[in-house]
């Protein structure tokens, strides 16, 4: 069994997202915190600390300029009052944001507030992932049935403009203050489709989202199960385990399981799904941290579902825990996966909250599936490559799940 603590660990997405997941493990303090003004915070960790000592020799790193750009602020800055609290946790914002990683971010507590509510599956927004990738803002998966969805977002989609303000060399976390608000306001935003040759508009109507786990259906003409895994979460593994065992009452001669713009979730669920579909204590994801040390996570279930025929979708908008399924039952060969590469996050952060209620998420291993393939950046890529058009979209076709039960069709022989 994993370590107790290890049950809070998630593969955190690394975008703040209009729904976002907090993720790794969270680290109690045995220590009381005892409230002191930010200013002589400060001055006691620079002119107490041995390693800051340290560091200022070594590095030539000189920590007491930090008090002396802080005091210049303070006293100098045109616009006074300073909030010291503001600046305290802009200081930490930009020891994070310095890292040049997407995935590593402070957020002081009323950020921490909004974004750990969001864990519930329920919230006030347009219900749809974002990201960074290649230094642009894009949509990484409108969920299913939410305003985004509805608007006619797609994943892959640019965001130039939020409400008429360019997103140029905008934060995420900015970005999802814009985009996030109250049921029934609006909010614009200025998209650019790589399929099509202008900018559009879309302007989406906010809702309460309430987002499912999962769904499933049975197609009884075909005698396929297909389960749609929308997020990983704590509830999923015994959503699945519920809906298994209704579907296997039918007798399912095939399964899908639909990870498309899945952008992931806890990492101990991503183990109990794949361990639903392959042989129990088989290697299912590897953990590589900075010092050389790897931590195995295997499968647990002693009985799993190993004599159905199998596929799994993707997309781009397929994420962290989708990618770790996908991998593992790519590997072991239990599935063929079909759809379009995935998006390619394969770096697991660890969640710390202190007692303010501030929160810092930092990058702290690098994850490969069974066979030892690196996913970041790369994707997983699908063995039958099938892509999702806007044409098919706005004509209500699905060509990745045709082909998917084509290929499961061929598979029995029908």
């Amino acid at each position: 069994m994993f370590a107790k603590r290890r049950w809070l660990k998630m593969l955190f997405l690394g975008f703040f997202t209009v729904i976002v997941f907090s993720g790794g493990f969270l680290l109690g303090s045995s220590t009381r915190f005892l409230y002191v003004p930010p200013s002589e915070a400060l001055k006691a960790i620079i002119l107490s600390s041995k390693n800051f000592s340290s560091l200022a020799k070594e590095e030539g790193v000189d920590f007491l300029m930090f008090q002396e750009v802080w005091d210049a602020v303070k006293k100098d800055y045109v616009k006074q009052p300073i909030d010291e609290s503001r600046l305290f946790y802009g200081a930490l914002e930009g020891i994070v944001s310095s890292l040049d990683d997407p995935y590593s971010v402070f957020l002081d507590p009323e950020l921490s507030q909004i974004f750990e509510s969001d864990l519930s599956g329920e919230f006030e927004g347009i219900g749809a992932e974002i990201g960074i990738r290649k230094d642009q803002l894009v949509i990484l998966a409108p969920l299913a049935n939410t305003p985004a969805s509805r608007s006619g977002l797609l994943a892959g989609d640019a965001i130039l403009f939020i409400d008429d303000i360019d997103t140029f060399d905008m934060s995420l976390d900015e970005a999802v203050a814009r985009i996030r608000g109250a049921q029934g306001t609006q909010v614009k935003l200025t998209i650019f489709r790589e399929s099509e040759s202008e900018t559009r508009d879309i302007t989406i109507t906010r809702d309460r989202i309430h987002v499912d786990s999962l769904t499933w259906r049975f197609d009884d003409e075909r005698g396929i199960a297909v389960i749609q895994l929308n997020q990983f979460l704590e509830v999923t593994e015994q959503e699945l385990h519920t809906a298994l065992n209704e579907l296997l009452l039918k007798e399912p001669r095939g399964i899908i399981l639909d990870l498309r713009n899945n952008p992931g979730g806890f990492l101990l669920t991503a183990i109990q799904v794949t361990s639903q579909f392959i042989p129990e204590d088989q290697l299912v994801v590897e953990e590589h941290f900075s010092d050389g040390s790897v931590q195995e996570y295997r499968s647990e279930n002693a009985q799993p579902i190993l004599d159905i025929p199998m596929i799994v979708l993707v997309n781009e908008g397929s994420a962290s825990a989708s990618e770790i399924v996908a991998g593992a039952l790519q590997d072991y060969k239990r599935a063929k996966v079909i759809g379009e590469k995935t998006f390619g996050k394969g770096s697991v952060q660890d969640f710390r909250k202190f007692p303010d209620g501030s929160t810092l998420k930092l990058t702290v291993a690098e994850w490969t599936t069974p066979n030892s393939r690196s996913i970041t950046d790369q994707g997983i890529t699908p063995d039958i490559v099938v892509e999702l058009t806007t044409e098919d979209i706005n004509n209500n076709l699905d060509p990745q799940y045709d082909k998917a039960v084509e290929d499961l069709l061929q598979q029995l022989g029908s």
